[in-house]
């Protein structure tokens, strides 16, 4: 009978390791399907030109803020989804002509550099990096200072309501989920 037991024992043992699932020792992600913790949601509204001209209200949108030094260095490190909010918004007090990388980031994304005043300045696509060594990670600069940097997942910048005539400005209002449809 004991036999038995242990037999039972070890099947169910594997069978729970196999319903919870294993991460290999190489696998660095985080699947927080809430997005990246410590970080607060605040509404960012996009407006553009043409979207003005027609009478059209600005975009709103929901996005992660990292506003410190910490939150900034963290940004979508080792996360594997935007989780509930749209992108993530990089603030800076003053102006900032620092680069951005992908280190041990997991997630194409684009990012669009803002102004002071938050107009539109430049974007590019961002590839992950997940090298152990740190100058295999591309740098991504920006051709002048910025103050506020948005990231969202590669190739969503029109969809999110951002091009080179767009406008936004970040509010001090919390937003509780993602606007965009998935």
């Amino acid at each position: 009978m004991s036999r038995r037991f242990a037999q039972i024992a070890v099947v169910l043992v594997v069978a729970v390791v196999a319903a919870c699932g294993v991460a290999s020792i190489e696998d660095h992600s985080v699947d927080m399907s809430s997005g990246p913790v410590g970080f607060p949601r605040r509404v960012l509204l996009v407006s553009s030109e043409d979207a003005a001209a027609s009478g059209s209200l600005p975009l709103k949108r929901c996005v992660w803020v990292a506003s410190t030094a910490e939150q900034r260095r963290q940004g979508l490190m080792n996360l594997n989804s935007m989780g509930n909010a749209d992108g993530m918004v990089f603030v800076h007090d003053g102006p900032t002509s620092g680069a951005f990388w992908m280190k041990d980031t997991l997630l194409p994304l684009s990012i669009a550099f803002f102004g002071g005043d938050g107009t539109f300045i430049d974007a590019v696509d961002m590839s992950p990096c997940t090298s152990g060594n740190d100058s295999d990670c591309l740098r991504y600069p920006t051709p002048a200072n910025y103050l506020l940097a948005l990231e969202v997942r590669q190739g969503e910048l029109q969809r999110f309501g951002v091009d080179k005539e767009s406008t936004v400005a970040l509010k001090d209002r919390s937003c509780s989920a993602s606007t965009m449809e998935q």
